[in-house]
């Protein structure tokens, strides 16, 4: 006798963060009349930065841009290799084993990264740059300042890399930068990195 099995598919981060996206997709056509030229998020294990590009993707207009750590740049130094279980770009060592990381912020401290990252990356319809410790912690500090508003370290990362890109953009051009987390949780620390 032959049974049938019921299979329970859960959603993936993407579904659940993607929420992300359709909202800004849906404030910005609103308000702006059109498309960002950009968005950015930070890029740790992915799931932030993923659903803020999620209904971005299939508008090739908009650059999907990802920040990583200089010292974690999974996407930028990475090599394909299978990780907790799935195939993606990957920090190796010499010896072929998982490189041992660090990050400012604990968020972004992953030697991989998700498949779908692994595959913007590789099929270029993403691009991931990476950001320096002094430049994350002085985009803390200006956002901060400037809007009131406290950014987790990780992402500050993103902050740090629009403080790069604004500049070089015309006035009329736009850009999405992705806050994915208070920074309550991080001013002691910052505190800390800037006394020493």
């Amino acid at each position: 006798m032959i049974r049938s099995i019921k299979v329970r598919l859960e959603p993936n981060n993407k579904h659940f963060q993607s929420i992300i996206s359709e909202e800004s997709k849906r404030q910005i056509i609103e308000k702006e009349g059109r498309l960002p030229d950009a968005v950015i998020a930070c890029v740790g294990g992915g799931s932030n930065a993923i659903g803020a590009f999620a209904h971005y993707i299939d508008e090739p207009s908009v650059r999907l841009i990802g920040v990583e750590p200089e010292r974690v740049a999974t996407l930028t130094k990475g090599v394909p290799a299978v990780i907790h279980g799935f195939k993606c770009l990957v920090l190796l060592d010499e010896e072929g084993n998982p490189q041992p990381t660090y990050s400012i912020a604990a968020g972004l401290d992953y030697p991989g990264i998700g498949p779908e990252h692994s595959f913007l990356k590789t099929s270029g319809r993403a691009e991931y740059y990476t950001v320096t410790n002094e430049e994350v912690l002085e985009a803390f500090q200006t956002l901060s300042k400037t809007e009131g508003i406290i950014p987790a370290l990780e992402s500050a990362h993103a902050v740090a890399y629009a403080m790069k890109l604004a500049p070089t953009l015309n006035s009329d051009q736009m850009i999405i930068v992705n806050l994915s987390g208070r920074g309550d949780k991080d001013v002691e620390q910052v505190f800390h990195m800037l006394r020493s």
